[in-house]
């Protein structure tokens, strides 16, 4: 056990000595992974498409934060979906203006959630960002995963359909896709429920003064949104999506017991009870020691 508390906290000594250079590594990985999946999942604009160019892009990205990441990745998306359809770009681009305008009203900070989302439901694990935002923000951090699922339920539809998009003697349209397919689908509604029942449980377990709590919101989190979005599929008949289901749950189930490991180190095998008081109040606090390893004095002798 003393080892893997070591390691994490030789990482952790390690990534903070190096923070500046980590932060633009991860700024950059963020996009690249961003624009590979716009280009494995629309790639109407050819330009954007080449490889060459996401790497250049990417680089750019590594000198803005995370969510000057997630604006330019939302600026890409738009041209490539104008590619495949103008009306289409125009419908994305409402929907994100609205989502911002939605997380200002409800002070959302996390409002690159809209695009992470989306690329978390390209790996079939968009739950990853209800967990780690239960996990790492407050109640206000809801308004932008919700509306990170609702961009991100738009785009699949679209990917579904592009080629009828693309037929022209196809009597298919943007808005009777968002009619038959998302406003009418039971499945959306489905997802919706599941990501706000998984962010809530998340959030109000961690909160709480259960031992083990980081760990019991993971394993809860993710039961309940199974079980929602399992009975979802066995409702609509789409029997065909559980193994993704399962492989995504198990994805961020390990994403939950890493974000723990890393960031949590509490100690729950030595609880300390304190009482004290003042003139107006009797006190009662459970304290929980953080995890400290106490490093050996080594004395080197020369001969």
């Amino acid at each position: 056990m003393n080892a893997f508390i070591r390691l994490r906290d030789d990482i952790r000594r390690f990534i903070l000595s190096r923070e500046m250079l980590f932060l633009k590594i991860w700024s950059a990985l963020i996009a690249f992974v961003g624009l590979m999946c716009i280009k494995v999942n629309f790639g109407y604009n050819k330009t954007i498409s080449k490889i060459w160019v996401s790497i250049i892009i990417a680089i750019i990205c590594a000198f803005f934060p995370i969510q000057g990441v997630s604006l330019i990745l939302a600026i890409v998306l738009l041209i490539d979906l104008a590619a495949l359809s103008p009306q289409v770009a125009l419908v994305a681009l409402g929907l994100m203006i609205i989502g911002y305008i939605v997380c200002a009203y409800f002070r959302s900070k996390n409002t690159y959630n809209m695009v992470m989302v989306p690329i978390c439901y390209a790996f079939k694990a968009p739950y990853a960002m209800a967990l780690g935002t239960g996990l790492l923000s407050n109640i206000n951090e809801l308004a932008s995963v919700i509306c990170g699922t609702v961009t991100a339920y738009y785009l699949h539809i679209i990917k579904d359909n592009a080629k009828a998009i693309l037929d022209e003697a196809a009597d298919v349209t943007v808005f009777s896709l968002l009619q038959d397919q998302m406003l009418t689908n039971k499945m959306f509604y489905f997802l919706l429920v599941a990501m706000v029942a998984m962010f809530l449980v998340v959030y109000l377990l961690r909160q709480s003064s259960i031992n083990m709590s980081w760990i019991i919101a993971d394993v809860a989190g993710v039961a309940v949104e199974f079980i929602i979005m399992l009975a979802g599929y066995l409702f609509t008949s789409t029997k065909g999506q559980i193994p993704n289901l399962i492989t995504g749950n198990i994805i961020v189930l390990v994403i939950g017991f890493i974000l723990n490991y890393f960031i949590l180190d509490l100690d729950y095998s030595r609880i300390e009870k304190v009482q004290f008081e003042d003139d107006d109040y009797y006190y009662y606090v459970t304290a929980v020691p953080k995890i400290r390893i106490v490093e050996e004095d080594k004395e080197v002798k020369k001969f």
